[in-house]
């Protein structure tokens, strides 16, 4: 764990936002690359994704405080206090993906374009950012006696590495979206088999992680999951079925 990057004077800089930073502007250089390959103008996709990374960043916080409102209530300030960690994927996902929406609709571009060429970066963009949360000590696993169990301040004892197995799935799944994505006919069908592949991913981590139930089986983020891999499958079926994304 190193949850300081660097100092510049007396201003500490965390490898978090250090990793998430770098996670998304090699995101960004990605797909605008593949954005160019499905014949949008590179400009526009960096454009799209200014304003993705604000809508995510704001949408993963809201989700997470919503999570965790009876704490907050307690704390409010700390509702700012990023560097402690405090993002909900799925909330970021969620948020990123209305302001690709509202910008597709207001640029007058396909949104399905624009979502197939961000999903191989947005899963590219994740596995960077979870190797930052390691690095934090965030989002840590449950406990473990096995050799490669690692510590954390915010929790003791010896805990799974569940960052850093989201990651390698992640980069997986970047691979996967990468070379077998322009293949998925259907416009959004890259996107929606994003949705569908990460949602497994966090389906099976969470298995591992040290995070709430409501049930003793099941969290929040895997009932989220199942919820979004049953819409993914259903819209891509209905995609492919019409011949064409709406």
């Amino acid at each position: 764990m190193h949850p300081i990057a660097f100092r510049i004077g007396g201003l500490e800089i965390h490898s978090w936002a250090v990793m998430f930073a770098l996670g998304f502007l090699s995101g960004t250089w990605l797909a605008a690359r593949r954005g160019r390959q499905l014949g949008l103008q590179p400009q526009l996709v960096v454009d799209m994704a200014l304003w993705v990374g604000v809508a995510a960043l704001l949408g993963a916080r809201l989700m997470y405080v919503a999570l965790e409102t009876p704490w907050y209530f307690r704390v409010p300030w700390r509702i700012l206090y990023l560097r402690e960690g405090g993002l909900s994927m799925h909330g970021g996902v969620a948020g990123g993906l209305l302001a690709a929406w509202l910008f597709a609709r207001r640029r007058g571009v396909h949104f399905g374009k624009l979502a197939d060429a961000a999903a191989p970066a947005v899963a590219w963009g994740t596995a960077v950012t979870r190797i930052g949360c390691h690095l934090e000590g965030c989002c840590y696993g449950r406990l473990t006696e096995a050799p490669w169990g690692v510590l954390t301040h915010y929790a003791p004892g010896l805990r799974h590495p569940t960052q850093l197995a989201e990651s390698a799935l992640c980069f997986l799944l970047f691979a996967l979206l990468w070379h077998y994505g322009p293949r998925l006919k259907p416009r959004g069908g890259t996107f929606l088999a994003f949705a569908a592949g990460y949602s497994v991913i966090r389906f099976g981590v969470e298995f591992y992680r040290e995070v709430p139930r409501i049930l003793p089986w099941l969290s929040v983020a895997q009932a989220a999951s199942v919820v979004i891999i049953v819409v993914a499958v259903l819209w891509y079926w209905r995609l492919a079925a019409d011949g064409e994304s709406t």
